[in-house]
This record gives C-alpha cells, structure tokens and sequence, in this order.
C-alpha cells in the first residue's frame, strides 16, 4: 500500500484538477491511500477539495502542505502551479514529490531566466511525468532532466459509465437545441489561448450549424457578444457544466481551437461518447484524434470556413469516425489502461523515501 499525495492548483473543476481527483480515487480503488488537495480556492464549482491556504506560495500554505505531505509516501505534483510550491515546501522534507506536467512545455518558455529557474525546480523533484514523448524531449532539451529522471504517462478518463441514457433528442430537448440544426460542442476555458472566438467565426460559416459552448472564463464577456452578433438563433452559452453527458448526446462533433494543448480531457470524454471532433493539430492532440479516422486534425493557423469544411465532413461520417474515437480512446486514454503505469512509478518513488535520522 502506497501513500500518495496529490497537489493541485485549486479546486475549481477544470481539466487538471479534475484529473488530478480521478486519480487519487482510482489509487483508493486499488487499495492505495490516496488524496488530492488544493493549493487555494477557486471560482464555483468547485471539486470539494480541502483547501491548503489562500495563495499557492503564501507561508501559510507551504507549511500546511509541508505538515500534510509528512503522512504521505509520495506527493505528485499536479501542473506548474503545484510544482515551485512543492519544491519549496518539500525542501528537506524526506517525502519525494513527482512533478505531473499537464501541458506542452515548449509553448510556456518566456527567457532564459525563467528556463534557468524551471529548470531548478525540475530537477527538485524525484521524477516528472509527461503527457507524451515530445513533450518529454521538450523538458529534457529545455530543463536539463536526465531521462531515467523521465517518464511518459497519458491522461485519462473513467471508461465504464461513458454510456448514457441521455437520447439525443431529449439531451436537445434539455438543452433548448434545436432538433435539426448541426450540433458543434466547444467545452473549455473562455482563455486566449483556447481561441473560442474561432469557434464562433467557424460555425458563422456552416450552414445549418448551431454551437454549444460550456465553459467560463475572462473572455466571456466578449464571446457573449460576438456571438449574438454572429450567431443569432445559432448559439447556446452553458457556461460551466459539470455533467457534460447530455452536452454529448446533443453534439454530432466536438470542435477543439487551442493554440497549445497537452493531451485534452475533452478529447478523451467526447471520444468515449462516440463523438468525433475536428480539432487543431497541437500538443498532444494527434494522439487522442486521428486525422480521418476518428476527425480532422487541422493546422494551428486554420481558417474558419476550412474548419467549417472539416466540421462539414466529420460530420457526414459522424457515426464511422465517432465508433473509432471510442475505440481509440477506450484503448489507451482510459483509468484502466493508465493507472498500471502510474502504480509501476509510485512504488518506485516510494522506494527513494529518505529514512529519518535516529536521534
């Protein structure tokens, strides 16, 4: 039995936090003792996480997490946010912490100063796990991590339980969708660099297209308008949706327009529904989607009327390409397939727990 600490940046319910809570109760599951708490609070809804203090690097919140870190075997790191506050708050301590990284680290360089600094925390921490190999060559060529130091563990999502008894006319219904219209989802951060107004200008140009959007965000304000601009009598704002099931069963795709990603869990949901997704080729997106099997991958700087046009062609083989997205998903980007790796790493962490000096 392995005691794991899991350290994210706050309890708001978005995708590395709510991974973050996955495992820690997948680990429960399997008879480990598991736990995942958060560095601050964060705008509703929240995931129910305790809370360590008010700012991630406040006194008071690295001492809560250095006192609560003594009862754990290993401690994980969860994102850029946990990682310095770990590396600080661990300093000494005979607790070993992994650092998870969520994103793609060559699109988050901002000068040699700040790569020297990561760098050092990078290399505080007993191993760091990446989402895919690009993104560990990155940290290896960038921070200087030794490769046994390295490993590559996906992200996942819980596989049983993706059927839903939401039909899609009553998921429509729910929603307040129209019945006919072509259905396109975008669910994320409203943040620049998820590029949601791309959304709207791409389904101002399909024809019969409606977009759903679920999320939150500081570009809100302005998507709201742009989209009554744009898309009026074509457009549903959700805001947060913390039960995405009926949100697939009304979608025909689901439409992805980061600028950088690492491996998106909204992929992975939308894939164990059956839904195929057009979705900008970054990060570790190729993974999760394969161009003209499961969707479109598109190019970073994409158009909107081509990403009108893949829309349009994903979903003409809506139900070929969204059976193989949950056949590519179900394979490997669920807790079944994932969590052998993650137990494989945490017992040999575990392993390099610095025994306490006899008095």
């Amino acid at each position: 039995m392995t005691r794991v600490l899991i350290v994210v940046a706050s309890n708001e319910r978005r995708g590395a936090e709510v991974e973050g809570a996955q495992l820690a109760d997948e680990l429960c599951r399997k008879g480990h003792v598991a736990e995942a708490v958060a560095l601050r609070a964060g705008e509703p809804p929240s995931l129910g996480l305790p809370v360590l203090g008010a700012t991630p690097l406040a006194a008071t919140t690295l001492r809560a997490l250095r006192k609560k870190a003594a009862a754990f075997d290993v401690v994980i790191a969860y994102g850029s946010t946990a990682l310095p506050a770990c590396a600080i708050a661990l300093l000494g301590s005979p607790t070993p912490f992994v650092y998870r990284s969520i994103g793609d680290p060559a699109q988050w360089v901002r000068g040699r100063a700040h790569r020297w600094r990561t760098g050092l925390l990078f290399r505080r921490a007993a191993h760091v796990v990446a989402l895919w190999p690009g993104a560990a060559g990155s940290i290896t060529q960038l921070y200087r991590v030794a490769p046994g130091r390295l490993s590559c563990i996906a992200n996942a999502r819980p596989g049983a339980g993706a059927d839903s008894e939401w039909t899609r006319e009553a998921a429509r219904t729910a929603l307040g969708l129209p019945a006919d219209s072509t259905v396109v989802a975008w669910v994320g951060r409203l943040s620049e660099e998820k590029q949601p107004m791309l959304a709207v200008h791409a389904v101002a140009e399909l024809r019969g297209g409606f977009l759903v959007i679920a999320g939150d965000g500081p570009l809100l304000a302005g998507l709201t308008s742009a989209s009554g601009r744009m898309l009026p009598g074509r457009h549903r704002m959700l805001g947060v949706v913390t039960f995405l099931a009926p949100v697939w069963a009304a979608a025909d795709v689901v439409l992805l327009t980061s600028s950088t990603e690492g491996i998106p869990g909204v992929l992975i949901e939308a894939g164990l529904h059956g839904v195929p997704a057009v979705a900008t080729d970054v990060g570790g997106v190729g993974l999760v989607v394969a161009d003209g099997e499961t969707g479109r991958l598109m190019d970073a700087g994409v158009s909107p009327a081509d990403l009108a046009a893949a829309v349009q062609d994903v979903v003409a083989h809506r139900a070929e390409f969204g059976a193989a997205a949950r056949r590519r998903v179900e394979g490997s980007f669920t807790w079944a397939s994932v969590l052998p790796d993650w137990l494989l790493l945490l017992d040999r962490v575990r392993s390099q727990r610095r025994r306490p000096r006899s008095p």
